[in-house]
């Protein structure tokens, strides 16, 4: 099968690859103007994971109900971080995408007040809803997931969550992904490439690349 393929934000023709045992589609809408280098307006207040001077910027707009998302999280995640977060070559930032009706928004907002606890410790509860992504039920479930964070307090996420207190910033990411022209989950914008469901090996070409002309 043909490797996934970079997707310019330009022009862009209908894939359908095989990457990783998941399937690959098109990622992005045409746009007339590419994505910055850098994260633009818009990206300030995400999570983000590595160096603010990280020459390579990649940006991951995810859901916590996807299964392709989940794959990624335990099969990219770890590789990326240890080939090039690490070593200060990559900064992520994260966007999540509340698609999927109630159940995915008690996400979305889970997700945001953990990081308004603690943005370190968002990472590590971000594993956590995708590890138990398919047996979670409400806020009560959400809250217990927080239990086994550090630098996390189970109960007042449980209140942040039922008060629906980050809300704005759930719809805020949501609007930030119509704007950028994404369809689909897991997308990856790595400096102004745009990729969905792309195996490491995909990743890291583009990343090798970046980097040597940075």
């Amino acid at each position: 099968m043909t490797r996934p393929e970079k997707l310019t934000l330009v022009t862009l023709a209908v894939l359908i690859l095989a990457a990783s045992g998941w399937l690959v589609y098109i990622l992005f809408a045409p746009r007339e103007d590419p994505l910055a280098s850098t994260p633009p307006l818009g990206y300030e207040g995400q999570p983000t994971l590595g160096s603010d001077d990280a020459p390579v910027k990649v940006i991951f707009f995810e859901n916590f109900l996807c299964d392709h998302c989940k794959a990624l999280e335990a099969e990219v995640m770890p590789q990326l971080k240890r080939d090039y977060i690490d070593t200060g070559d990559v900064e992520a930032y994260y966007v999540n995408l509340a698609w999927g009706g109630e159940r995915a928004t008690l996400a979305g907002l889970a997700g945001e007040c953990a990081y308004a606890q603690d943005e370190a410790a968002f990472w590590d509860y971000k594993s956590a809803l995708y590890e138990a992504q398919e047996t979670w039920q409400g806020v009560d479930d959400l809250a217990a997931l927080a239990r086994g964070v550090d630098a996390l307090d189970a109960d007042a996420l449980h209140t942040c969550v039922q008060e629906a207190r980050y809300s704005e910033e759930v719809q805020r990411d949501l609007d930030l992904a119509e704007r950028v022209g994404v369809q689909g989950t897991p997308s990856l914008v790595v400096g102004n490439q745009g990729f969905q469901g792309p195996s490491y090996r995909t990743l890291r070409r583009e990343i090798e690349a970046q980097l040597r002309g940075s």
